[in-house]
């Protein structure tokens, strides 16, 4: 459920390509289908390990109890969430300037509507769903045979990080943080619907942000 396994298995059709993995970071449709392949292997493997020990997705928290105050709590951590951001960009702008980026070679791949609707299904279902739930099982498994959850959520939160590499130090260390929050989140609320609802909409926001003032 780390994702190494899905990822390896998602890069396959990519590897056959005459370029390589070249291709993957010039076509939002070749990001958006690795992406979204990558997802949907992690969902299987997730359904299966639930399945061998008689789990369901409401033991990792995907609850509908108390469902409007939990996407209250998701609407309100986007603020902090752009607010982080900003602040760690400071950071880097001011005193690690060599490592300042306010690119991402992700986003600048859109360039039609189109493109911008496939990037924003791919960070509702791939950023939202897929790495939330994820947090959750990794976390669900760590307080179960690994340490405690809080242990879980720290050394969790750092591999997240350092899988945004293409985006850089500063990316790595924005989305670290961000795994930080939102497994802090999931685990004092025991419910995974906020991290979902604020992980999904900053993605999305951020997206639609890009494309109104790329010029």
């Amino acid at each position: 459920m780390s994702g190494l396994f899905s990822s390896f298995i998602a890069t396959v059709p990519i590897s056959l390509h005459k370029h390589g993995s070249e291709v993957l970071l010039k076509n939002v449709r070749t990001v958006t289908s690795f992406v979204l392949l990558e997802a949907g292997i992690t969902f299987v493997l997730l359904a299966l390990l639930l399945k061998a020990h008689g789990e369901t997705l409401a033991d990792l928290g995907l609850r509908s109890d108390r469902w409007r105050r939990q996407l209250v709590v998701g609407i309100l951590l986007v603020p902090v969430l752009v607010f982080l951001n900003g602040l760690v960009g400071g950071f880097f702008r001011l005193f690690l300037p060599r490592y300042f980026s306010d690119r991402n070679p992700l986003m600048e791949i859109i360039h039609t509507p189109e493109d911008l609707a496939l990037f924003i299904i791919s960070v509702l279902v791939a950023g939202g769903v897929k790495e939330e739930l994820q947090r959750a099982f990794i976390l669900t498994r760590f307080r179960q045979h690994l340490g405690g959850a809080w242990l879980g959520l720290i050394l969790w939160s750092g591999v997240f990080g350092a899988g945004h590499y293409i985006q850089g130090l500063q990316g790595m260390i924005i989305a670290g943080l961000f795994g930080l929050l939102f497994g802090a989140v999931y685990l004092l609320r025991a419910n995974v619907i906020a991290p979902m609802v604020s992980h999904g909409l900053y993605d999305a926001a951020a997206l639609i942000g890009y494309w109104i003032f790329r010029r």
